[in-house]
């Protein structure tokens, strides 16, 4: 089967390795390495098979024999990532300098070193390391995309400081592959929907080329009548976490007359509250972290899965190339990733709504749009408040009006920043209350900008990071929440409306940019949705300096929330279960093409 040829030998297992058919390239590696046992490169494509198997320890072996043979630099880079794997972070960092002192133009090795850094909560380490490798190599999209999010966390706007928005989308669009997932384009006012999806577009060819390649594992939908409809659910987040926060409620009321549930983790096994939630929701909990792509692939395509629901995306630990190979005949993208994922064998719906999605932003997509009659994004039941915390404990001033907004610090850039300086402005002694950075940098650069912008820095009051169920408790102590643009508030969103926190929010051009008018609209607010961000100001100042029409839109959203379809999960499952069903039913015809679900009598 193998021969005796090495050369061609390693081109079997690279192909193999190319495919993702792990135990075949590493059958022919063996056989290579019996005959030529000093083969360096045998030795590493050995240690990269293993480290992408989950076995970082076999890796580690591996490419410590590829480096004594030939001390290259590529196996060390190679060798700093299976030990980074493991946690052995002190070994990563010797490993990797080894690699930039033996070649100091090697991109891979400055980008891997950055990588470690950034895990460590070194920035500024990170960003030198990101820089150098940008330099050496300037279509290293993963490179130039991982300074920017970090430059983006740290809060660095300086102007004309690399890399820049601009450096990225030209990156993206001159780069012959990609190796950095599009989330941040999210984020990014300079990043409209089209290029979004083809950064997308870019990411799934070079991920997954050879598996999308070859024919799906489940090509039909098979008949369900007179059984339990199979819904698997794909993710790393069942764990204390913004997705879990939002569906598992929803997941836990589906019909078990119905419908079969599977949760797939491919996450940490972590040991709190939500997972066990998670646990408890589902009919089958299957652990799949310790699965490559391809065998977690065919236990989801063995367990008979109908349709399988992906919430990650493009999010951090993903693993799409469970997605590529197609282990359920009806695959859809939904809540984790608020875009496309830019190739039809992802996913062949995503989840929204009228108005997140609308029909004539199709184009924007290479799903099939799905339509919830109400908003697409779930969430638990509404709950008696919990005991109020004090302004005082909060290190907020008695008696000044709060806006707030908690989303993470890469969704804030200067236009933002602009806005709600100005609405400071406009309201006498307010503050602008946020979510802490993760660096505390980021808090100082804020300060910066808003001293640059004629405002004192310390009416910006930074929270304390708190459990979900101390934070929901403080929210009501707001008075009214601002929305990010051009990426949304999502769970922050839903989190100050069931708090009692009306937010100021308008429709952008994208899916991430229109989540806040859905979930206005769903709770009876239209008001608080206006056209641009002249009126986004204009309003905010308004409802800071009026009092009483504060009150009575606070009223309005309390009166509003207990029919609120947005905190429903038991009717919210009924609708998913309806559109679960099209979607199968449109596979099962042959046909294809957008979904719209009416709401129910």
């Amino acid at each position: 089967m193998h021969g005796t040829d090495p050369s061609r030998l390693y081109a079997q297992a690279h192909e193999a390795f190319r495919q993702r058919r792990l135990h075949d390239a590493l059958a022919y590696l063996a056989a290579l390495l019996k005959i030529a046992p000093d083969h360096a490169d045998a030795w590493n494509l050995a240690g990269v098979v293993h480290n992408m198997g989950g076995d970082s320890n076999s890796a580690i072996q591996c490419f410590r024999r590829a480096v004594s043979v030939d001390g290259s630099p590529g196996a060390l880079v190679n060798l700093g990532f299976a030990h980074q794997k493991l946690g052995q972070q002190d070994l990563a960092r010797e490993a990797y300098r080894q690699a930039v002192q033996r070649d100091a133009t090697l991109a891979i090795a400055w980008q891997k070193l950055g990588g470690l850094e950034e895990a460590l909560g070194n920035p500024t380490q990170a960003l030198v390391s990101y820089r150098r490798a940008a330099r050496l190599d300037p279509l290293d999209l993963k490179s130039i995309g991982d300074a920017l999010f970090l430059r983006r966390y740290l809060a660095d706007w300086q102007p004309g400081v690399e890399p820049t928005p601009e450096t990225l989308l030209s990156a993206f669009n001159a780069a012959p592959r990609s190796d950095f997932a599009p989330m941040l384009l999210l984020a990014l006012p300079e990043a409209d929907a089209g290029s979004q999806k083809d950064a997308a577009k870019k990411f799934a060819a070079s991920q997954w080329g050879a598996i999308l390649a070859h024919p799906p594992l489940a090509a039909h939908a098979a008949e369900i009548d007179g059984r339990r409809m199979r819904i698997g659910y794909l993710s790393s987040d069942f764990r204390d976490h913004a997705v879990s926060y939002l569906v598992l409620e929803a997941i836990a009321a589906h019909d078990r007359g119905s419908v079969e549930v599977f949760l797939y983790s491919h996450g940490a096994a972590t040991d709190d509250g939500w997972r066990k939630d998670a646990i408890a929701a589902s009919d089958h909990f299957v652990e799949l972290g310790h699965l490559d792509d391809r065998t977690a692939a065919h236990r989801i395509f063995n367990d008979g899965i109908d349709v399988l629901v992906d919430l990650n995306g493009y999010t951090k630990n993903a693993r799409l190339g469970i997605n590529a190979m197609k282990p359920a005949p009806v695959v859809v993208s939904w809540l984790g990733y608020i875009g496309t994922l830019g190739e039809p064998r992802l996913a062949d719906f995503v989840i929204g709504d009228a108005i997140a999605t609308p029909l004539d932003a199709a184009s924007q997509f290479s799903e099939s749009l799905a339509l919830m009659p109400h908003c697409f994004q779930p969430s638990g039941r509404l709950r008696p408040a919990a005991s109020a915390a004090s302004r005082q404990g909060q290190g907020l001033p008695a008696e000044a009006f709060v806006f707030c907004s908690f989303n993470q610090a890469y969704k804030w850039h200067p236009s933002l920043w602009d806005d709600w300086c100005e609405i400071l402005r406009g309201v006498a002694g307010s503050v602008l209350w946020l979510s802490p950075p993760r660096y505390p940098q980021a808090a100082e650069n804020l300060r910066i900008e808003t001293e640059r912008r004629g405002i004192a820095p310390e009416r910006i009051v930074f929270a304390t990071q708190q459990p979900r169920a101390e934070h929901l408790a403080r929210m009501p102590l707001a008075d009214l929440a601002l929305d990010t643009y051009p990426y949304n508030s999502g769970t922050n969103g839903s989190d100050a409306l069931r708090s009692g926190v009306p937010m100021v929010a308008f429709p952008g051009a994208t899916f991430a940019g229109r989540m806040a008018a859905s979930l206005l609209t769903t709770v009876g607010l239209p008001q608080c949705i206006v056209r641009d961000r002249g009126e986004y100001v204009a309003l905010a100042i308004a409802l800071g300096n009026d009092p009483a029409r504060l009150a009575s839109l606070r009223q309005q959203l309390h009166d509003n929330l207990p029919e609120s379809a947005l905190f429903q999960p038991q009717a919210f499952a009924r609708d998913l279960e309806r559109l679960y069903r099209a979607m199968h039913a449109q596979k099962r015809s042959g046909m294809s093409g957008p979904i719209t679900l009416q709401p129910l009598a």
